[in-house]
């Protein structure tokens, strides 16, 4: 058998990505059941979350397909697919061939460096012109798209395709008429693709200004390097509905996509993580070289640990089936697989560079999620750690200053999506909140306090006193406390017990509950008592100094500012702008990357908690953003006032 080949389908929801791939399975002669969106929360909503494999065998050659959401959010499992593959097929609706997907997917294949081919899938719906629909992806897409047939259409009707390189009409279903008008239309285009095509090979050139003829396999050996080297994009066109186009697709598809090209020892490449309700948690890998049976042991490079294959599931269908071993250019996937992390590259060779890393987005989406019951707390924590580490766009963590429970994706539908999962699977019900602000303080002057703490109740009493002087230190500088007493004032034993109490009231915070940070604190003098003095008289001493000292240091609020860069279409480049400065935003920049805008600029984060569902809004999905925290910088006096009001009322009540 050939080496297998990968092939992934990628474009925006509706293009018919997974009917398209179970109509191929179907004509390669898979038998049974096809079902790529398998789990229960794609079959409640009617749309893929996750990435679907599915495999078949056509004309001697293994065949993996590779089916991906076309919903932004879920944008993560198209670097996936892509990353995986040998060629992308980019799936067009030709009702409405240009949407958000379509080019963000076309810009994720582009920078990863996979060839590609463009499908026009849909060709049977009644108000579709294919002349316009190329001009628009052309447009969109900012490549070389050439077709390789011309739609033959009538009253509406799609009858099938008239194909360039063989001069040859295909995919008709009745009689395969194909009018005069086209024929000689065909010629002309046939004319201008094989001068396109012969420009990958000297020798085509040559033979195309002699007018000599080409052959087929001269104009495929061109084309194939024309689609290597991304300077052509062919497409094709037909409807999954029908069945009319798909044969030519995957022959082509097979075709152009590079035979897998690996030395004899095993390398594996972990592309996507899942936990499978049957066989718990499976990675899926692609072969890069060598081959791979269960019992082998490999080394995974990123860890430098030694990794046993146990079992081993290839694809049937879209069914997982044990066989136990692997050879280059196979997606298969790995059961009872420990310690191994998405992108992971497993090799036979602990000495061997591991694959780059796949530029996954980060999570820019983050809500609280709270149990609705006390019992589902610790299993919601767990379950979620679980989940969450087969993801790349998901994060949790609880924030050490809220000791809020933070779920985090790439918008809300994502994150409603996995408290459905969480439901269905784990019976954990789930609420989402907005966070808190994980505000903290700081103080902005010196200032000195003593306290004496003296507590007598009969026996031995508490006796304490702290004289101490604080300061701000520079942002981020954190927390230092220097010893400066003299003549043993305050005994040695008895000094961190100061410290300790300087750290607890640090803790507790001064205006509004939040951990006090960026101070230095210096204990100058105190008493004691030689009977009546303890670590802990010293402690509660300290802790009130502190806090007498800090409400004199001009204490103030200290928000998260976080960098933010969103890369949106030109045309949304002023309301972007503009939107941020009424969120306290400070543009820093803007660069033009081939007709897109990238706006930098520095929000606080309390400025950016629905800031996905906002942008979406704004730029009709079109515009993306990343941030990540930057500093933390003081709040302004009238939002100070809010909090602190909101802090002092929730304590009231």
């Amino acid at each position: 058998m050939a080496k297998a080949r990968t092939i992934s389908f990628v474009g925006h929801s509706g293009s018919g990505k997974t009917q398209l791939a179970g109509a191929l399975l179907a004509k390669a002669g898979v038998q049974g059941e096809i079902a790529f969106d398998q789990s229960q929360e794609e079959r409640r909503r009617g749309y893929s979350i996750d990435l679907s494999i599915g495999a078949c065998t056509w004309k001697g050659t293994r065949l993996n397909l590779l089916v991906t959401p076309g919903l932004g959010e879920f944008v993560e499992e198209i670097y996936k697919a892509v990353d995986a593959s040998d060629l992308v097929v980019l799936v067009a609706n030709a009702e409405k061939p240009v949407e958000v997907v379509t080019e963000q997917a076309w810009e994720i294949r582009a920078r990863l460096g996979k060839p590609a081919l463009v499908f026009v899938n849909m060709l049977d719906k009644p108000n579709v012109d294919p002349d316009k629909v190329l001009s628009e992806l052309r447009d969109a897409l900012g490549a070389k798209l050439w077709p390789l047939q011309l739609p033959v259409r009538e009253g509406g009707s799609f009858l099938g395709l008239y194909d360039l390189l063989s001069g040859k009409p295909v995919a008709f279903q009745g009689k395969a008429e194909v009018p005069p008008e086209l024929r000689s239309r065909a010629e002309e285009t046939r004319g201008e693709l094989l001068e396109e095509v012969a420009t990958f090979d000297d020798a085509l050139v040559e033979k195309v200004l002699a007018d000599e003829p080409l052959s087929a396999e001269e104009i495929m050996a061109a084309l194939r390097v024309g689609v290597a080297e991304g300077g052509i994009v062919p497409v094709l066109w037909g409807s999954a509905q029908t069945g009319q186009g798909l044969e030519e697709l995957i022959e082509m598809a097979l075709a152009l996509a590079p035979e897998p090209d690996g030395d004899e020892t095993t390398r594996l490449r972990v592309f996507s993580l899942t936990i499978d309700p049957y066989l718990g948690r499976l990675a899926y890998v692609k072969v890069l070289g060598g081959k791979v049976g269960e019992g082998n042991s490999l080394f995974n490079l990123r860890t430098g640990e030694k990794v046993q294959i146990r079992d081993l599931y290839n694809f049937v269908g879209t069914k997982l089936e044990k066989t136990g071993s692997a050879q280059l250019g196979d997606v298969v996937a790995l059961g009872k697989v420990d310690g191994i992390e998405l992108g992971d590259t497993l090799s036979a060779s602990p000495e061997a560079e591991p694959e780059p890393a796949i530029p996954f987005p980060k999570p820019v989406f983050s809500r609280a999620i709270v149990p609705k019951s006390q019992a589902d707390d610790e299993k919601m924590s767990m379950v979620l750690r679980d989940l969450v580490a087969t993801k790349a766009t998901l994060g949790f963590e609880r924030d050490p200053v809220t000791k809020e429970a933070i779920l985090s994706g790439m918008g809300d539908v994502q994150l409603d999506v996995l408290a459905e999962r969480l439901r269905n699977r784990y019976g954990v019900e789930v609420e989402f909140r907005v966070p808190k602000i994980p505000y903290r303080e700081t103080i902005k002057k010196q200032a000195t306090a003593q306290y004496r703490h003296k507590k007598q109740t009969g026996g031995r009493g508490q006796f304490g006193e702290v004289h101490l002087r604080i300061e701000p230190l520079p942002r981020g500088a954190g927390f230092e406390f220097v010893d400066e007493t003299k003549g043993g004032c305050i005994p040695g034993q008895f000094i961190p017990g100061v410290e300790k109490g300087v750290r607890e009231a640090m803790q507790e915070g001064i205006l509004a509950g939040y951990p006090v940070v960026d101070v230095k604190a210096v204990v100058f003098y105190g008493m004691y008592h030689p009977v009546d003095s303890s670590e802990l008289s010293f402690k509660i001493a300290a802790r009130e100094c502190f806090k007498l000292a800090a409400q004199q240091a001009e204490p103030t609020l200290l928000e998260p500012i976080m960098n933010l860069s969103v890369t949106t279409p030109d045309a949304f480049t002023g309301d972007i702008i503009s939107d941020l400065n009424s969120r306290r935003g400070r543009i820093l920049g803007m660069d033009s990357q081939g007709g897109k805008t990238v706006i930098k600029a520095e929000v606080p984060l309390a400025e950016l908690m629905s800031y996905a569902l906002d942008l979406k809004s704004l730029t009709q999905g079109r515009a993306t953003f990343q941030m990540e925290f930057a500093r933390y910088d003081y709040v302004p006096a009238q939002i100070q006032e809010k909090v602190v009001a909101q802090a002092k009322a929730k304590d009231e009540g």
